[in-house]
């Protein structure tokens, strides 16, 4: 396992051939047939799916009622009659509330004439205004008469009936009322059968979708259902609040209606983006129209502007958050698209069916678009971002990405992490095409530069007249060598001098003029992942040029296999990774410190294994553990013992798996207590943990002679507990005592 400093080992990318991937044509084509039926089929698929969001929006509140033993089909009816109850309560008040204002617009008639008469005062004495009606009816064709006094052709006079009867009246009251409320209707009937037969269609619907990936399949249901629950909650909670603000300032400034206002504000911000300023431009219009100066009109924007940037800037961003993972440009793509199709009302469905279609891009690879183009998520990771950077010599965006990680990370992460992945990108592109010297150029001018301005204090070289006792080359190419740069970087300073040299110091017609003199260990660096052979000539040259000097072969990003032996290779030692490769140099340098009082030794593998073994023993240890369990009130109690690295758990057992919160224990030197594993963000899914039914854990460090930790002394038990601040020093007290114990067993078992 790789020190935790340095983090994981690189991992060379997978990619995948273009024989084994969806025709796009395909792919392309059912998507047309998509769109055509969704726009044929408008009059079934909006109502369904408005009912389904009815159903995610009601989800919540009918499983409240069935925790409290209510019937499914009562609840559903409580929830069906709950949501017709809220939706004619403001259907009534907005009907009550247009009456009343159609009752008083004629007396606002007096205020909007005597406004209109000062603005044309007020521009030159109404000169203006006769200029552009005079205009306006010029180019509608409404010419002054003929100078000359000719004839004046004749208006030709249409005569019609005097109005409209009381049949047509009715006819046009019924036409324009009827299709929204049969449209309401069947929403709500649809609403019914899906919370009825909610359970029997997700199951009929993961049959038909599934084809045997059960697993899958319920992972997008429930992603997408969750993400769209979120978003229509906090969407509710936020648009609630909006109407509410906004209708109380109105009512302040005194603008009349403003409960109607409020709550069309809180309905119209379903629309996105015009939505809030349709509903805004009617009471902006009316306090134009009451109010004989401008204060309520000034006021009224004011109050607008104020609570529409405040909504948008401060308050949405961090609610939202993640819940629908769209960027902003998709959700106004996505809303010209749907509204498109479906009108208005598409406009409110556009940004929950969007979410959902960016949940099965996720999963479903021919659906893989969806996500990068309208998802949130960055399409490109940390090191193809840097590598790409690199390929188009972009130095500055390069620095900044690198600072920008640094700044949350350090320097020796962003190298690991980021700066050596990104090389091995540019290696495989280089195994490609050789043939590319200008973007092997840029890639190589740009890392250096890179590496110069993140890290200048380290850019100078090693003095001459300081002989170096480590140094990293370049295997093969510059790539090579950009690895060996960051891998001097790496290096422990207290190793001694290290000094970066590029690969033509170990050709044959120059290896002979590189000074060795002073130098112990030489770290080849390799990005290909065959470099075997090369390895084991270039160990040759520098063994006859110096004998006893130890080389190791650092091959990032190729994954070590069981048939790489030292031996072949003719190193000291092969290392997958630049944070394996700085172990090594640890392990093989001598470095002469100053004389200190003696400290105890340190652990060896033998003395380890046999901790280990006594661990999982059913003799002497095996009562010790079972009198820790029963004074501390636990049924179980176990030790985890580490590798020689004393990085991590190690187990002689193969079957008997480390659980997660052990090692942080090892890692961190300090207790770990989880009172509930099932609530835990860190330990949850741990393996050892769900397969055992552990629910309690807590763990306090080993100590070995030396004050190195050697282990974790833990307690399980498969219900939660409260786990108290002396109880914790009580166990570190068993730990103490454990080990005296535990060394006793372990020099009469060597004996």
């Amino acid at each position: 396992m790789p020190d935790p400093q340095f983090g994981a080992p690189i991992v060379r990318p997978v990619y995948i051939r273009p024989t084994e991937r969806t025709n796009p044509l395909v792919t392309a084509g059912i998507l047309l047939v998509a769109i055509v039926v969704l726009y044929l089929g408008s009059g079934i698929l909006v109502p369904l799916v408005l009912a389904v969001l009815l159903a995610f929006a009601l989800a919540p509140l009918i499983r409240r009622l069935r925790r409290l033993h209510i019937p499914h089909v009562l609840a559903v009816l409580i929830a069906v009659l709950f949501a017709a109850a809220v939706v004619a309560t403001i259907g009534y008040v907005v009907a009550t509330q247009l009456v009343k204002l159609a009752s008083d617009i004629p007396t606002y008639q007096a205020t909007v004439t005597a406004k209109t008469q000062a603005l044309q005062e007020s521009l030159g004495n109404g000169q203006v205004v006769e200029r552009l009606t005079s205009a306006v009816d010029q180019l509608t064709g409404e010419f002054p008469p003929p100078e000359d006094g000719g004839p004046v052709s004749p208006t030709p006079v249409t005569i019609t009936n005097g109005g409209a009867g009381p049949l047509d009246l009715i006819q046009g009251v019924l036409g324009s009322v009827l299709g929204p409320l049969a449209t309401g209707a069947i929403v709500f009937v649809f609403l019914i059968f899906l919370l009825l037969e909610r359970e029997d269609l997700r199951d009929r619907f993961l049959k038909l979708v599934s084809r045997g990936d059960l697993r899958t399949s319920t992972k997008v249901m429930n992603e997408a259902a969750a993400r769209v629950g979120r978003y229509l909650l906090v969407q509710f909670g936020v648009n609630f609040t909006y109407g509410m603000v906004f209708g109380s300032g109105l009512f302040l400034i005194g603008v009349p209606n403003a409960v109607l206002w409020g709550m069309l504000a809180a309905l119209f911000r379903y629309i996105p983006f015009v939505g809030t300023l349709m509903a805004a431009s009617i009471p902006f219009t009316l306090a134009f129209a009451v109010d004989p100066g401008w204060f309520m009109l000034l006021a009224s924007i004011a109050l607008f502007v104020s609570l529409e940037l405040t909504v948008t800037n401060a308050i949405e961003p961090r609610l939202y958050g993640s819940s629908t993972g769209l960027s902003p440009l998709a959700v106004l793509v996505a809303a010209m698209f749907w509204a498109t199709l479906w009108g208005p009302i598409g406009l409110i469905l556009s940004t929950p069916i969007t979410v959902c279609l960016v949940v099965l891009g996720r999963y479903v690879p021919q659906l893989a678009f969806f996500e990068t183009v309208l998802g949130s998520e960055p399409v490109l990771s940390q090191p193809e971002r840097l590598y790409q950077r690199l390929v188009s010599g972009n130095v500055e965006e390069a620095v900044e990405l690198a600072e920008d990680y640094i700044a949350n990370h350090d320097v020796a992460k962003f190298y690991l992490d980021v700066a050596v992945p990104a090389l091995v990108l540019a290696e495989i592109d280089l195994s490609l095409d050789v043939s590319d010297l200008s973007h092997r150029r840029n890639v190589m001018d740009s890392m250096r530069a890179v590496i110069g301005d993140i890290d200048v204090e380290m850019d100078e070289e090693t003095e001459a007249s300081e002989k170096p006792r480590v140094l990293c080359i370049g295997g093969r190419t510059e790539l090579d060598d950009a690895a060996a740069q960051i891998l001097m970087r790496l290096i422990n300073p207290e190793n001694g001098p290290v000094r970066a040299l590029a690969p033509l110091v170990i050709r044959q017609e120059s290896i002979g003029q590189l000074e060795l003199d002073s130098v112990e260990v030489v770290c080849i660096c390799y990005l290909d992942d065959n470099p075997r052979s090369h390895a084991r000539l270039v160990a040759r040259r520098l063994a006859r040029r110096k004998p006893g000097v130890k080389v190791i072969a650092v091959v990032v990003g190729t994954a070590q296999t069981s048939n790489d032996r030292q031996q072949d290779w003719g190193v000291a030692q092969i290392v997958p990774g630049l944070s394996e490769a700085v172990a090594a140099v640890d392990e093989l340098v001598h470095v002469e410190k100053s004389e200190a009082a003696p400290m105890p030794p340190a652990m060896d593998e033998a003395a380890l294994e046999r901790l280990r073994r006594l661990a999982h023993s059913e003799g002497p240890l095996a009562k010790a553990l079972n009198d820790i369990a029963s004074s501390s009130g636990v049924p179980t109690a176990i030790m985890d013992v580490v590798d020689t690295k004393f990085s991590a758990l190690g187990d002689s057992n193969p079957d008997t798996e480390i659980n997660s919160a052990s090692q942080m224990v090892v890692t961190s030197g300090s207790a770990v207590v989880v009172p509930d594993v099932s609530s835990s963000e860190n330990f949850a899914n741990d393996r050892f943990f769900l397969e055992n039914g552990v629910r309690f854990f807590a763990g306090v460090p080993l100590y070995g002679p030396d004050g190195s930790t050697i282990g974790t002394l833990a307690l399980l038990d498969q219900k939660p507990r409260d786990f108290t601040t002396p109880e914790i020093e009580n166990l570190e007290l068993e730990a103490l005592r454990l080990m005296v114990r535990l060394h006793k067993m372990a020099k009469i078992e060597a004996a």
